[in-house]
């Protein structure tokens, strides 16, 4: 048995003992005969001093200290969002303090970029591209395409340096900063993503989508065949060709940067999602 199984037994026995103590002491004491009184006979004295009683100390009073109410000190908050209207200015400031590239600064001149972010997002998820919305990420030159034969030809690789710089310029955007600085703003995007009609949908969950139709898209190695039935140029590929606008732009770009974009969008919605998840 432990000793901790012991100590119900041990304090038992113990009162039992005392019990058994106290009643064989009192039965000692009540069987035993009294002794006789011998009578002693005491002197009183004719004056017996009178003893003064010694003055009573007064009891101390313990000071009884009230505690102080602690001041309710008001603080004020230490961001408030703009309108979303003014807040193109907050995010210039915020969004050129997140790339080491100079370049960022020409993709922050329009108006309305939370907006404008907003419609691309959205029309990502549905498979367009917003040309309208988002003309200054346009590529400078021409695209280029080599003739092969008369009903075909062959992407020139030329045509993805157009897109070097743009993605240069979105590879230089730092993950965790961004998405810390998008979490701050999210009530703007929120609004503006309500007034698309979306009412009883989350932005976050469009972000998402937008980023999971980006990583979908396939890197396709040179060379990319095309084929001319009128003004624009198409895939020969007819898989390629079923996919949707944004993916086939992306494809437009050229496999090296097709890569980094991916790179870069998966590392932004691993620091989302653990920022939404924590």
């Amino acid at each position: 048995m432990a000793d901790s199984d012991k100590q119900p037994v041990l304090i038992t026995l113990g009162i039992v003992g005392m019990i058994v103590l106290g009643y064989m002491g009192y039965r000692f004491i009540a069987d035993k005969e009294p002794e006789p009184v011998t009578q002693v006979a005491i002197e009183i004295p004719a004056e017996v001093p009178q003893v003064e009683p010694e003055p009573e100390a007064e009891p101390e009073i313990e000071a009884v200290i009230e505690d102080e109410p602690v001041p309710v000190i008001e603080t004020e908050p230490s961001f408030i969002l703009p309108l979303l209207d003014d807040s193109d200015q907050l995010i210039r400031d915020g969004v050129i303090t997140l790339s080491n590239h100079p370049g960022i600064a020409a993709w922050l001149i329009s108006d309305e970029l939370i907006r404008k972010f907003v419609v691309l997002v959205d029309n990502t998820v549905r498979g367009s591209v917003p040309r309208k919305h988002v003309s200054f990420l346009a590529p400078e030159g021409p695209f280029k395409a080599n003739k092969i034969s008369e009903a075909l030809y062959v992407l020139n690789e030329e045509s993805y340096a157009r897109y070097d710089l743009l993605t240069a310029i979105f590879a230089g955007i730092d993950s965790q900063r961004a998405v810390e600085f998008y979490v701050l703003l999210q009530p703007l995007f929120e609004e503006a993503y309500q007034e698309l009609g979306y009412t009883n949908k989350k932005f976050d969950d469009a972000v998402f989508l937008a980023i999971g139709r980006m990583l979908e898209t396939p890197v396709v190695p040179q060379p990319i065949h095309l084929v001319r039935p009128v003004v624009m140029y198409k895939f020969a590929d007819e898989k390629l060709e079923s996919l949707s606008e944004v993916q086939k732009q992306l494809i437009r770009m050229g496999p090296k940067n097709t890569r980094i974009i991916h790179a870069k969008l998966s590392d932004i919605a691993l620091e989302l999602r653990g920022i939404l998840e924590s």
